[in-house]
């Protein structure tokens, strides 16, 4: 029971966003310390109790798309599901209360946020997707949050990790018609068709694509950088093509991509 609700929270996307945080507190000079240590763990957290609560919602869609996850293949109980969520969301916000005022206010929200998500946001018409993608790009607010100021170079990151989100998520969805249209979703595919979806989702990894310029241009980061993130970009390039045949194949390579940004980021910092 408890390998299959630790399986829930997705442990791999926690470890991202913990890296995220780390990151954006290495860029803004925040050292290596217990603080930064249980930020580490509140937005591993967080992470992981929104990964359970949208299972807990998606129950019925997931059936039909992911039969083997815990929820739909019973391995978990829906009420053990909501009770998990609920403690991890608890313990979060109450290790938030050790940091600062800003850590905190974010951690409530971004709490309020992700079951908002996923009770009522997920099957709005983009609305969803920008939602998630505010979930992920705003790890690197919480690390930067940590100097109780809002740094540039995060900024920046922001606005590329979430234009790079919010093109996977809406390749996912391409990727969840079968599912979703069974539920009454509605999504960009199923409202204006796949090739429609697939174009848009290249428009903001192309957005992505440019913010990742700005640090150098403005001289925030040094070439060290910019070596690594032509990388990143030549990923992010080579998804926009795959959405268009196979969604599956690209949301992987766009994830590919963003971990290689993220550390070109870290190694800018350097």
């Amino acid at each position: 029971m408890m390998l299959a609700c630790l399986e829930m929270t997705r442990p791999l996307n926690g470890l991202m966003s913990v890296f995220a945080v780390f990151v954006a507190a290495t860029l803004v000079n925040f050292p290596i310390s217990y603080p930064m240590l249980l930020a580490f763990l509140v937005v591993f957290l967080v992470s992981g109790a929104g990964m359970v609560i949208n299972d807990y919602f998606d129950y019925d869609i997931d059936k039909i798309n992911r039969p083997k996850r815990p929820l739909p293949s019973g391995r978990v109980s829906k009420r053990m599901a909501l009770v998990f969520a609920f403690v991890l969301f608890l313990i979060a916000n109450v290790l938030a209360l050790m940091l600062n005022v800003q850590i905190l206010a974010l951690t409530v929200f971004n709490t309020i946020v992700a079951f908002v998500y996923s009770w009522k946001l997920k099957r709005k018409l983009l609305i969803g997707n920008m939602t998630v993608s505010w979930m992920v790009a705003s790890t690197f607010i919480f690390g930067s949050l940590l100097t109780k100021t809002l740094d540039p170079i995060i900024i920046i990151l922001f606005m590329l990790s979430f234009s790079a989100n919010l093109g996977r998520e809406i390749t996912k969805t391409i990727e969840d018609m079968k599912g979703d249209m069974k539920a009454k979703a509605n999504t960009l595919p199923i409202v204006a068709g796949k090739n429609f979806a697939a174009w848009v989702a290249c428009i903001f990894v192309i957005f992505s694509i440019f913010f990742s310029f700005m640090p150098y241009m403005f001289g925030l980061l040094g070439v060290n950088y910019l070596s690594l993130v032509i990388v990143a970009d030549i990923f992010f390039a080579i998804s926009c093509p795959l959405a268009l045949v196979t969604p599956h194949k690209s949301q992987k390579v766009m994830k590919i991509a963003m971990i290689i940004a993220l550390t070109a980021f870290l190694l800018g910092a350097f």
